[in-house]
């Protein structure tokens, strides 16, 4: 799920950025999708990839060796960082970025910062878009309200999914979603599902995706007025679009 939901709703996925998952589970999912012709996973601790080579090198350790495949060794902050300083117009963006983080305590903080949010916007390319860690709903409503507060300052399309995990505290994870383009729904795959991949798939289909975004409405009460308005949304207001320049990303403050 943390895979396929931002793939699929990109149209022409090339170049992907995977944020930590050194056990190798999403490079093995983003290996899986044809278009894509160039992956960097960052990944800040070079012993997790080495463990998980050794001990999952049957279940998610599978795709080390895939030749589109860059691994940088660095705090992902700071590589976006100087990748967003010397990137030119020779230098193509990211289409898709997936944080496959862990909680933000320790060295994963720097990944819930609002500054980091604002790097990924600038790395991706026009309709690129972003999957974060969306944490359990039942025990961080404040933490997800938060980020997605965050993320609508920065992105014009922001989105939160669910689905449910039983190894995850409560049985349920989240995903937060954001698109650099209002024209992306992030709700519904804009690619159509081919037989090959299915085939590969056990647990998500299109149905499951359009699923996710379904939230309980304690939830979508606290979510639905910090989310910007879709123009997918039935109520939208076309003829007031306009874009906000002011950053509130100063005064907000993620924990």
């Amino acid at each position: 799920m943390m895979t396929h939901l931002p793939m699929m709703v990109h149209s022409n996925p090339k170049n992907i950025l995977i944020v930590g998952g050194g056990d190798g589970g999403v490079l093995r999912e983003v290996c899986k999708h044809k278009s894509v012709e160039k992956i960097t996973l960052v990944e800040i601790d070079e012993m997790v990839i080495d463990v998980a080579k050794q001990y999952f090198s049957e279940s998610t350790a599978t795709s080390f060796g895939d030749h589109r495949l860059t691994l940088i060794h660095e705090d992902a902050a700071e590589f976006l960082a100087r990748y967003n300083e010397t990137e030119n117009e020779n230098t193509k963006g990211f289409d898709v970025i997936i944080s496959d983080s862990s909680d933000p305590v320790g060295p994963a903080e720097t990944l819930f910062d609002p500054l980091f949010y604002e790097q990924m916007h600038e790395a991706l390319n026009d309709g690129g878009v972003v999957r974060a860690q969306g944490e359990c709903f039942w025990t961080q409503q404040d933490l997800i309200a938060n980020v997605i507060a965050c993320c609508a300052d920065v992105f014009v399309t922001v989105e939160y999914a669910s689905t449910l995990v039983p190894t995850f505290p409560c049985g349920q994870i989240g995903f937060i979603l954001a698109a650099k383009g209002m024209h992306v729904n992030l709700r519904k795959p804009c690619r159509e599902m081919t037989d090959e991949l299915q085939s590969q798939l056990q647990w998500y289909n299109e149905s499951i995706h359009v699923a996710s975004f379904v939230l309980p409405q304690f939830l979508e009460q606290r979510l639905a007025p910090l989310r910007p308005q879709s123009i997918f949304d039935d109520d939208h207001d076309f003829e007031n679009d306009e874009i906000n320049d002011d950053c509130f990303l100063g005064t907000c403050n993620i924990s």
